[in-house]
């Protein structure tokens, strides 16, 4: 789990979170209020899903060699740029709390969680950290060929 979580708040926009994702290479990032209680998630998938037509994800034109896809994309990125991050975030994204067991972790992640991540949260529902798919097998892996097969 990474316990450094950088996080931002919904007001913020979406031209500055796009530059945190690029700048540390993130995937997501955790909207949360001002005591750190989590509001909901921006993920690059968020971000894509409003830079192409809902005809075209949805498989209406298989194919359109005509159309402008640079300055269509572009378009669509101009205009989400300085929407707040509110309108985009994921309200109802995966989390786990601080004390539940890599199992049920791993379960929650591979049923729930189409972007390999879950953020943890304590009682109070503050985030407290992330986990993601690779810190599980990467958790996995320092069991020794004994301690992996001892259910």
């Amino acid at each position: 789990m990474t316990k450094d979580v950088i996080s931002c708040r919904q007001d913020q926009k979406v031209s500055d979170i796009i530059d945190i994702l690029n700048e540390n290479s993130f995937r997501m990032i955790p909207i949360v209020d001002e005591n750190n209680k989590i509001l909901g998630a921006l993920n690059t998938i968020n971000l894509l899903s409003k830079l192409v037509p809902e005809y075209i994800v949805k498989g209406y034109l298989k194919s359109i060699p005509y159309a402008p896809d640079m300055g269509l994309l572009r378009k669509h990125y101009k205009q989400i740029l300085n929407v707040e991050v509110a309108e985009l975030m994921d309200r109802n994204p995966t989390i786990v709390h601080e004390n539940e067991s890599l199992l049920s972790v791993t379960a929650e992640l591979i049923t729930h969680d189409r972007f390999e991540y879950a953020m943890v949260a304590n009682k109070e529902n503050e985030l407290v950290g992330i986990i993601a798919s690779s810190d599980v097998l990467r958790c996995l892996g320092k069991f020794t060929h004994e301690e992996l097969f001892d259910a």
